[in-house]
C-alpha cells in the first residue's frame, strides 16, 4: 500500500469504503494534490458533530418557522391569531378571570371561570350557550358523606346533589361523588346543566294543573294559585321553584321526605303536566284561554268579582 493510501485510510471511517475507493481511483500515478487531503480531513471531523438540516432545530430556527408560517397563512387568506390578545379580549368582553390551575377539567381550552367558583366553569360539552350560561342560579341541596363498606374497611366519600335553573323554565337536577366536598359540587354542578330541561308552566308564574306524583315512599301534591299567592310549600320546594321560575304555587309532602327523593319527585311531577295546547292539537281543537280573553288575566272569584 502506498503512504498516500495508507493516509486515506487513516482518516476515512470503515463506513466510508464506498468514498475511499472512490478516491483510491482517482490518484494518478504521478501523485495527489494535498487540497483533496485536507478537504477529506475536515469532512471526517464534520462527521463528529450532528448533521442538522435547516429545519430539523426548532430551537435554533424558531424564527424560520414562524415566517413560515405566516407566509402559508397569507397564502391562504387568514389572518394569523394572536391567542393573548383574545384573552384579553374576552375577559374584558365578559368579565371573567383565567381558569384557575388547581383545576384539572376536561376540554380546559375552552373552559371559562366566573366570578371565582370553579364548579361554574363553561365549557362546549355543556350544551349551553355562554351567554346562557351567565344567568344560570344554581342551588347546593344536599351535601353528606357517604361511607362504602368493603373488606378493606371504609371507603368515605362526599356526595352532592345540585339544582340548575335559568328562571325562565329551564332547570335541572344532579348528583356527583368524590373524595372532597368541593369536587363533588362541581361534578353535580356540570351534571346538572347537563340535564336541564323544559318545564312548562302557566303564565309563566305556576303550574298548569294540579298534580298528584309518587316517587318510591313520597308522595307529593302541587296546586295551582292564583297571581299573588307566592310559593307557599316546603323549603326545598321553594328552591327549586326559584330556579325555575315558578312564582304561585302550593304543595304538600306526604310519606317519606328523604331531600334526594323530594327533588327528584318534583322534578317528575312537573313533567307529568298536560299543557292544553298539546291537549287541543291531538283532539283536533280550537284553544282559546278564557282568562286572557275575558278577563285579560285576572282569575274571577265565585262571587264574579276579580280577584288580585
Amino acid at each position: 500500500m502506498s503512504a498516500v493510501v495508507a493516509r486515506f485510510a487513516r482518516i476515512l471511517p470503515r463506513t466510508l469504503g464506498t468514498r475511499t475507493f472512490a478516491v483510491k481511483t482517482t490518484v494518478r500515478e504521478d501523485g495527489i494534490d494535498d487540497t483533496i487531503i485536507e478537504e477529506l480531513e475536515a469532512l471526517y471531523q464534520s462527521r463528529s458533530e450532528p448533521l442538522l438540516g435547516p429545519y430539523e432545530s426548532i430551537q435554533a430556527n424558531r424564527s424560520v418557522i414562524e415566517l413560515w408560517k405566516q407566509q402559508k397563512l397569507a397564502e391562504m387568506n387568514e389572518q394569523p391569531v394572536d391567542m393573548k390578545a383574545f384573552e384579553k379580549e374576552v375577559i374584558k368582553k365578559y368579565s371573567v378571570t383565567p381558569k384557575p390551575n388547581d383545576v384539572d377539567r376536561k376540554d380546559s381550552s375552552d373552559d371559562i371561570r366566573i366570578t371565582g367558583t370553579p364548579e361554574m366553569l363553561w365549557s362546549l360539552d355543556l350544551n349551553v350557550p355562554y351567554e346562557e350560561f351567565r344567568r344560570l342560579a344554581k342551588k347546593t341541596l344536599v351535601v353528606k358523606r357517604t361511607v362504602q363498606m368493603t373488606r378493606l374497611g371504609k371507603l368515605p366519600s362526599m356526595y352532592a346533589l345540585v339544582v340548575v335553573g335559568n328562571g325562565n323554565g329551564s332547570a335541572g337536577y344532579g348528583e356527583g361523588k368524590a373524595n372532597d366536598a368541593a369536587k363533588a359540587v362541581m361534578f353535580a354542578t356540570r351534571n346538572a346543566i347537563k340535564a336541564m330541561n323544559h318545564i312548562p308552566r302557566y303564565d309563566d308564574r305556576t303550574i298548569f294543573h294540579d298534580i298528584e306524583h309518587k316517587f318510591k315512599a313520597t308522595k307529593l301534591v302541587l296546586w295551582a294559585r292564583r297571581p299573588g299567592f307566592g310559593c307557599r310549600v316546603a323549603p326545598i320546594i321553594h328552591e327549586i321553584c326559584e330556579c325555575i321560575g315558578i312564582q304561585d304555587l302550593a304543595g304538600k309532602i306526604h310519606g317519606s321526605r328523604n331531600p334526594m327523593n323530594v327533588i327528584k319527585t318534583v322534578f317528575e311531577a312537573l313533567k307529568t303536566q298536560r299543557v292544553p295546547s298539546d291537549l287541543a292539537k291531538a283532539r283536533g281543537l280550537r284553544l282559546i284561554d278564557v282568562n286572557h280573553t275575558y278577563y285579560q288575566g285576572i282569575t274571577p272569584t265565585r262571587s264574579g268579582r276579580p280577584k288580585f
